[in-house]
């Protein structure tokens, strides 16, 4: 299954971001985004105006319009928009970075600078700050890297945000200078239901070593725990996404 929708920037200079950003949005079966406004309100903050947002939502309205009858349970919708290029939506069966057969393994990659990021902590379209950590985290034997900086402090992971806890007190880097996850900002208006109490704030390498549960989120795999802690937060919050992505037309 392959859907693709564009649509020009139509002359408007007004709204339409210079940088190139990225939404990679997950499809339930039922056809709809249940995640779209966190990924809508993240186009806002990275300054996508009016009359670009209506080209969004009128190209992937249309990309949704597309899909048969019966969809894969793995259908990702992927926005990308800039001023240059107008908006394209492409629909297609992928699996997830955090669909890792044998579990998720974090490695710590240290990075010299922090991304340089569009505004409001948006998601950039250019992925190869994050690439080069992903390819450096697999050479050491992993599939999710957790950027460190020179400080020592962990400031976002390599396709998914972390989220650290201990006992009932989590962790997560905060955006800036981490990407704004969609995901998480979900969770983050959730957390109360999960039983615990979520900080965005820097912290130290170290934290991931004393964690409980290290938890690797995304809007389109879900929650997966690093294998080699507990999982009781990661599977609830996945039991939770699941809910949403599983319910079939009718």
């Amino acid at each position: 299954m392959n859907v693709r929708v564009e649509a020009s920037p139509c002359g408007a200079s007004d709204g339409w971001p210079a940088v190139a950003l990225r939404e990679t949005c997950r499809v339930a079966l039922d056809g709809t985004v249940p995640l779209w406004p966190f990924h809508r309100r993240r186009l806002v903050a990275g300054g996508v105006g009016r009359a670009a947002l209506d080209a969004v939502d009128e190209a992937v309205r249309d990309a949704l319009a597309q899909l048969p009858e019966r969809i894969s349970s793995r259908t990702r919708l992927t926005v990308e928009i800039s001023a240059q290029t107008g908006v394209v939506v492409a629909v297609q069966r992928r699996l997830s970075s955090l669909d890792a057969p044998s579990g998720v393994v974090g490695v710590p990659v240290v990075v010299d600078a922090l991304p340089k990021l569009p505004p409001g902590a948006a998601k950039p379209a250019d992925r190869a700050y994050w690439d080069d950590a992903q390819r450096a985290a697999a050479a050491a034997g992993g599939n999710q890297a957790i950027l460190v900086d020179s400080d020592g402090r962990v400031i976002d992971g390599g396709t998914a945000a972390i989220v650290v806890r201990r006992g009932r007190e989590a962790l997560t880097p905060p955006s800036p200078p981490a990407v704004a996850s969609v995901a998480l900002a979900w969770l983050l208006e959730r957390a109360a239901d999960f039983g615990v109490a979520i900080r965005a704030e820097p912290f130290a390498l170290s934290e991931l070593e004393a964690a409980d549960e290290i938890v690797y989120l995304n809007a389109y795999g879900g929650a997966r725990a690093d294998r080699r802690g507990a999982d009781a937060l990661a599977q609830a919050i996945q039991a939770e996404l699941d809910c949403m992505w599983r319910v079939e037309r009718g």
